[in-house]
């Protein structure tokens, strides 16, 4: 009997399952119809899909479901041409259980590709390979697979390329292998609709050649998240950000040891270059003692900053006056001699420019408390804030923002320290909690039953309707709280903490 939903609702609902492939593989067996929407669907996802493993890390044992979805290896076999099959048999290859047939052309649908799953899936397809120079036969298949793609599929939106742990991988991966297969003629085609790119790798031998092209082929990728090890790789990708188009997403992240050497004045600059477009940023351990910028209108919606340094410097507070369009601002600064003094100022500069547009803010200090300044700036300008995220405070600046108004706050996150009377705090801001708060995560030294019993009692009586949650750490919960938990646990969710300070 034919189907009688349309074929684009189909689609879109078997689109919502991709990430549970039983139901998918359910729906092949409902008709030939269902069958042919849904191939397509399944095959998007084994060399794009991110797969964990089980165990501890060094063991590196993959779970029964990879293993099933390394069998794909065989498939793509069977899809591949005379040639290509022959060239595999000359070189030993047993393709007994890869017959020269497929009911679907399987490789076409291939939309999201991440190097190292390619790379397990055959190491892990030994039956085809055998033992004999194993590493050359699995980096020929490795690009006869490569290029089965690159000349089948309709585009490519997802790359990934990363670091990878196995030393089998290691071994099948190598800068001729990946130079090889970004000269293949079907490259720009298949590049050419790239919406996502992640690379994540200190091997820039692989990474070069990717680069290299991607600056020539994709300049309307959305989402960028790439890490680099060193300075060659920085200045490859600031020419691939340059020549961006639409560039709503980005993330750099600097796992470089001698970070204060470099020089990312270019590299910031190819950032602002793309203000136009770019929503989200973040940058991790990049250093601004060399930068040279000036207030421009940058639409940023999303800021994030963890450990970068210079911050301090005239140029970076004209910077962050231009973020006038900010919603979420978070700042991650670890007390290391390496990251240089608290940017105090910068994050000032920026909480007053955003002011009333700013939703989410998380300030991170390592353990200092959160200044009366800062704290002055946040209560005066940031009143729609509705997600707040703060260091150390005392119990002065703690009630000083629960009698400041704020009607939109629902999450609000703070560390007390251990060395703080935990009780006095639960009982005093029991009676100023914000209608409107909804989730409240402390981080604090012992506190009674009973003082936790008030602070309930307090919050259900003071707040609106709707669920509550708190959050601690887990050393701080005795049997006396699990009681007075049980008794509001219809009223307020109670969850716990494995941290504790930091």
């Amino acid at each position: 009997m034919a189907t009688k939903i349309p074929t684009e609702i189909l689609i879109k609902i078997l689109n919502n399952n991709a990430k549970s492939s039983h139901d998918l593989y359910s729906s092949l067996l409902v008709n030939r119809f269902w069958c042919k929407v849904t191939i397509p669907i399944l095959w998007k996802l084994p060399l794009g899909q991110k797969y964990h493993q089980v165990g501890q890390p060094w063991k590196l044992k993959w779970s029964e479901k990879v293993w099933k979805k390394a069998l794909c290896i065989r498939t793509y076999i069977s899809c591949m041409d005379t040639q290509a099959r022959t060239l595999l048999t000359q070189n030993g290859f047993d393709l007994s259980l890869s017959p020269p047939q497929a009911t679907f052309d399987y490789p076409s649908f291939t939309h999201k590709f991440r190097f190292y799953n390619l790379a397990n899936f055959i190491y892990y397809s030994r039956k085809i390979i055998g033992s004999d120079n194993a590493i050359i036969k699995s980096r020929l298949l490795f690009r006869e697979i490569c290029k089965l793609i690159i000349n089948r599929s309709t585009f490519l939106n997802s790359f990934k390329i990363q670091i990878v742990r196995e030393y089998h991988c290691q071994e099948i991966l190598n800068s001729d292998l990946i130079s090889s297969i970004m000269k293949l003629p079907g490259v720009p085609k298949v590049f050419k609709k790239l919406e996502t790119f992640i690379s994540a790798t200190r091997r820039h031998e692989l990474t070069t050649p990717v680069y290299e092209s991607f600056a020539l082929i994709c300049d309307n990728i959305l989402n960028m998240n790439l890490t680099f090890y060193s300075y060659s790789q920085v200045q490859l990708l600031e020419k691939l950000i340059s020549v961006q188009k639409r560039l709503e997403n980005l993330s750099i992240i600097n796992h470089s040891r001698r970070d204060n050497n470099f020089n990312f004045n270019s590299l910031l600059w190819a950032i602002i270059s793309q203000k136009e477009t770019l929503k989200s940023l973040r940058l991790k351990s990049v250093n601004f003692y060399h930068f040279k910028g000036k207030s421009l209108p940058i639409g940023l919606q999303e800021l994030q900053i963890e450990s970068c340094s210079g911050l301090y410097k005239l140029d970076c507070l004209i910077l962050a006056s231009s973020f006038t369009q900010l919603s979420s601002f978070r700042l991650r600064h670890r007390f290391q001699h390496s990251y240089g003094v608290y940017p105090q100022e910068f994050i000032i500069k920026i909480l007053e420019t955003a002011n009333k547009n700013l939703k989410n803010i998380f300030l991170e200090s390592n353990g200092k408390i959160l200044s009366d300044n800062m704290l002055s700036v946040i209560l005066n300008y940031c009143t729609k804030v509705t997600k707040l995220t703060l260091p150390r405070l005392n119990l002065e600046q703690v009630i000083a923002i629960f009698n400041n108004n704020f009607n939109e706050l629902r999450s609000f996150s703070f560390i007390y320290g251990k060395e703080s009377d935990a009780n006095k705090l639960l009982c005093q801001i029991a009676e100023s909690i914000p209608e409107s708060l909804e989730t409240i995560e402390i981080r604090m030294g012992i506190f009674s039953g009973d003082s936790l019993r008030k602070f309930f009692e307090g919050w259900c009586c003071n707040g609106g309707g709707g669920n509550k949650k708190m959050i601690v750490q887990h050393s701080a919960i005795s049997d006396e709280h699990w009681k007075v938990i049980e008794e509001y646990q219809y009223r307020v969710q109670f969850e716990m903490l494995n941290y504790g300070f930091y």
